[in-house]
């Protein structure tokens, strides 16, 4: 059943497109006055941060980076890594910060104590790289009984952290650490770099966009492994580890590529616990949730986000071909809402499109995978961790193998070995109904292939021996010193790349406001940088007027920023003069009437 497309073809026509890169479709595409405002954006404020470095404003100089970095995570500039503000915030931490000079004092036998650096952003209830954490850590509590994981979160945060990420850490004898709120950028780095001296590694497993351990590990004071497992978007952080390790194939060509050359690179699917499952046959599944009995049932899971359409990709097309092929259809989708991101559909279908949401009961989900004859992928983006899930629960899983955004397809080393995804729209649903008709023993067997060779590369010993060992050993291999290996600089050096990793659909502002709206959406940016925002975004907002209909939007978004950017006793003001002004205008019109 191997399909015949190659994901490394597809890779040497993108090299081919660099030689040309205005014949890129996202050169030339939708998306590219978005691409292009915010890699100028993203230069702009680098240069910023530079200034401020050099006359002496570190914490303003790291708050440009953040901006830089928050607007480059937000929507891909064209490029992945940035050699030149990964050597400024290491050039900072070198100078301000206050702490141990220690060099790595090899360990014999190799590691023993590990410390897992989180971002608060990434430390979800639900799942995500917390989730991957946790199995990452039990895996090692089960198959390497010497070794300690602690855990680190760079930043408190207002929701809770889960209770299952302690639980894991202290099976091994580690703790959770949290670093205190409250602190200045240098402040929580150097207690960043503290508590990691006393361990032999250090695993990142942070946002794309957290500064921390680019200005707390500037001279590398203890092994660095990067888990890249954002692969698709800019990263930044790469230029301190030793070694990077890339969740997918796709992912790790891209890294070798397009980022920092110095660390090595390898492979590291994403770690899974074949959990022992609740006895459930289908029928009682399907009664439990009040499913039809006789219903054919697919089912996808992913952020709503990922439901997105994209160059002509669109899942609610994909839902009406499976239902109207037979009345027996049920097509479940856990994370979109009724309203999000296809309000009316499930209507229009007879409720047999149904979105559920969100769901958080371990248990509910479970009855799920067990009512499902197949699972679908998230649609047109990937949910690599769902359809793992899925198929570890013995799916037969259909994903997309989308060209013009491969870097957005679910691309696994144990998936591919079975079946890559369809190539097409018209292929994903063709394959999904041939699987329809096939008795379910063979459908059944197709699934057993799949969660085996899910168990083989994401589970267990197996995982640990084959992807976790050699990379933790990579570790201990002398630093590559070698001119051709030092860091290039990619935005001088832009790889084209299809799949940047963004839908520009997904936004509700035009391109040419996204600046001004993620400016304006978060507030914790400084005055000075929410400032220099607002006055590059003056000629967008006000002057420029397209016929998108959008004019009160970008008036209401002006006000918002200037508002944003006075003092707070300014605002105070003018809040309470607008009340008094409004309350007596109402006054004298009851009066009057």
């Amino acid at each position: 059943m191997k399909n015949e497309h190659n994901t490394s073809g597809g890779f040497e026509a993108v090299r081919h497109q660099e030689a040309t890169p205005s014949e890129h479709p996202r050169a030339t595409g939708a998306g590219a006055p978005l691409q292009r405002k915010v890699a100028k954006e993203f230069s702009r404020a680098l240069r910023r941060a530079e200034k401020a470095a050099a006359t002496g404003k570190p914490e303003l100089a790291v708050e440009w980076c953040r901006y830089a970095t928050l607007l480059a995570w937000e929507a891909n500039p064209g490029f992945f890594y940035c050699h030149e503000m990964e050597h400024l915030l290491a050039e900072i931490g070198r100078r301000y910060l206050r702490g141990p000079a220690s060099t790595p004092s090899p360990c014999p036998g190799g590691p023993r104590r590990f410390l897992h650096v989180i971002s608060p952003d990434t430390a979800y209830e639900t799942g995500g790289t917390s989730r991957a954490v946790s199995r990452w850590i039990e895996i090692c509590a089960q198959h390497a009984p010497s070794e300690h994981h602690s855990i680190l979160l760079t930043r408190l945060r207002d929701k809770p952290i889960p209770t299952w990420l302690g639980d894991s850490a202290r099976k091994t004898g580690g703790d959770l650490i949290a670093l205190p709120s409250g602190l200045s950028w240098l402040q929580a780095a150097a207690d960043l770099r503290f508590r990691s001296i006393g361990f032999d590694a250090v695993v990142l497993h942070i946002h794309p966009n957290d500064l921390l351990p680019s200005l707390a590990f500037y001279d590398r004071p203890r092994p660095v492994l990067y888990f890249r497992h954002s692969d698709h978007l800019f990263n930044l952080g790469l230029d301190l580890a030793q070694v990077v390790a890339d969740i997918r194939p796709v992912g790790h060509e891209m890294s070798v590529h397009c980022c920092a050359k110095a660390p090595r690179k390898v492979m590291l699917p994403l770690p899974l616990v074949d959990e022992e499952l609740a006895p459930c046959d289908k029928a009682e599944a399907r009664r439990k949730l009040g499913l039809p009995a006789d219903a054919f049932v697919f089912l996808t899971i992913g952020w709503p986000y990922k439901f997105t359409p994209i160059d002509g990709y669109n899942f609610s097309e994909v839902v009406r071909s499976l239902c109207a092929s037979n009345t027996r259809v049920s097509v479940i989708a856990i994370g979109p809402s009724e309203s999000t991101p296809f309000p009316g559909l499930g209507q229009s279908m007879a409720g047999r499109f149904l979105p559920v949401g969100s769901v958080k009961d371990r248990e509910i989900l479970e009855l799920y995978y067990r009512a499902t004859d197949i699972y679908l992928d998230a649609y047109p983006s990937s949910s690599l961790t769902g359809v793992l899930d899925a198929a570890r629960h013995g799916l037969p899983v259909q994903r997309l193998y989308n060209r013009s955004q491969c870097l957005m397809w679910g691309n696994d080393v144990g998936l591919d070995s079975v079946m890559l995804g369809a190539s097409t729209q018209e292929e994903f649903i063709r394959t999904s109904l041939e699987w329809m008709e096939w008795p379910e023993e063979k459908r059944q067997e197709l699934g057993a292939r799949f969660r085996e060779a899910v168990l083989r590369d994401h589970c267990g010993a197996s995982w640990k021996s084959r992807w976790l060992d050699p990379a933790v050993k990579a570790l201990m291999l002398p630093a590559a010193t070698s001119a051709e290996l030092e860091p290039k600089d990619s935005q001088r050096n832009e790889a084209s790349f299809p799949g940047l990793g963004i839908a520009v659909s997904e936004y509700d502002w035009p391109s040419d406001m996204f600046v001004a709206a993620t400016i304006n959406d978060d507030g914790s940016l400084p005055r000075p940088i929410r400032i220099s925002g607002v006055l590059h975004s003056i000629w967008p907002l006000l002057i420029h007027a397209p016929d998108d209909r959008t004019g009160q939007r970008r008036l209401s978004m002006f006000t918002s920023l200037v508002s944003s950017c006075m003092p707070d006793q300014v605002r105070t003001a003018i809040r309470w003069m607008r009340r008094a002004i409004f309350k007596n205008l109402r006054h004298q019109r009851e009066s009057s009437n």
